[in-house]
């Protein structure tokens, strides 16, 4: 996993940015999903080996994947949420997303299939067993171990491409087909991909989230081209320290953020970046011109009003 995948993921493992980002998906921003309603879950699938001498099932790892159980309409609503991160374009992600669905939903039926024990010397619809009340199944419910009346926890996946450049890749599985009869597409089952890719958010649609991710989207959506635009005419005037490590890493703002608690304000930290830059670039022109290192100093200090421990720490990574 490469760098911004790394950096997403541990960026949108926080529930407060998970649950916004399924938010703007799922219901047009509106504040449906709390993050005290959100709940980590093993990301591990076991895949049925296939192919020439397989024979030891392996693992894959979705990149997050969390149950959101709420209470909705005086019922209660259970849904696992799975988030893929790219940072390059997945030219099979509709195949990837199924294949993780469906193992999630085959452990699911085989969970219920563990909890079902049949004990062809019992009479009723009911046993006990070590002290647990189990279920009897007919024969019919034994073949699948699912009960006619059980029913699956629903699994959406969601794609978080973090890249400024639009995404060419498929966006369903019938896109991956060459099949031009459409009678016939009708019988092939087909699987979309769920999309958040910040270059086709429209700008407008950006308040539609509520935390910094709305921020961070931008800014990678023009990370080619006005960052500090953004950053400056921002809102807020303060981010969140993680959005601003976050950013700070994937969109190359190269800042010094000090590692304290607390919101970061960006235009301190990118005047501060930008006055450091300026240092530096009247270091090396001066050092062009052969100027001793007293000399450098003292101007330094004189022309930027900055203290002369500040010139030596900028020279001393240019000596090595």
């Amino acid at each position: 996993m490469g760098l911004i995948d790394t950096e997403g993921k541990s960026y949108l493992s926080n529930n407060k940015y998970f649950a916004d980002a399924f938010n703007f998906l799922l219901y047009n921003g509106r504040q449906v999903i709390k993050p005290g309603e959100l709940r980590e879950l093993d990301t591990t699938q076991i895949a049925i080996p296939y192919g020439n001498g397989a024979r030891i099932p392996t693992q894959k790892y979705r990149d997050l994947l969390k149950l959101w159980s709420a209470m909705m309409d005086d019922k209660a609503v259970y849904l696992m949420l799975g988030a893929e991160l790219q940072d390059k374009i997945h030219y099979a992600v509709p195949v990837k997303n199924g294949l993780y669905d469906m193992l999630g939903y085959a452990r699911q039926v085989e969970e219920a299939r563990r909890s079902y024990r049949k004990k062809e010397d019992d009479t009723g619809d009911m046993f006990v067993e070590d002290g647990t009340l189990r279920i009897k199944l007919t024969s019919e419910e034994f073949l699948s171990g699912f009960r006619k009346e059980d029913k699956l926890m629903p699994i959406i996946t969601a794609v978080i491409y973090l890249s400024p450049e639009s995404w060419d890749g498929p966006l369903s599985l019938h896109d991956m087909l060459n099949v031009e009869d459409k009678e016939l597409l009708r019988f092939i089952p087909n699987y979309p991909v769920n999309l958040i890719a910040p270059a086709n958010i429209d700008d407008n649609d950006f308040g539609k989230f509520h935390t910094d991710l709305g921020l961070a989207m931008k800014v990678l959506k023009y990370q080619n081209s006005k960052v500090d635009q953004i950053l400056v005419s921002n809102e807020h005037e303060t981010v969140d320290r993680s959005t601003a490590v976050f950013l700070n890493k994937v969109a190359n703002l190269g800042l010094e953020l000090e590692d304290e608690e607390g919101d970061v304000d960006m235009n301190v930290v990118m005047e501060k970046r930008d006055k450091k830059n300026e240092v530096n670039g009247a270091i090396k022109l001066m050092k062009s011109e052969g100027k001793t290192e007293k000399e450098i100093i003292e101007r330094i200090v004189e022309i930027f009003d900055v203290t002369k421990e500040y010139v030596l720490a900028l020279l001393s990574p240019q000596k090595s």
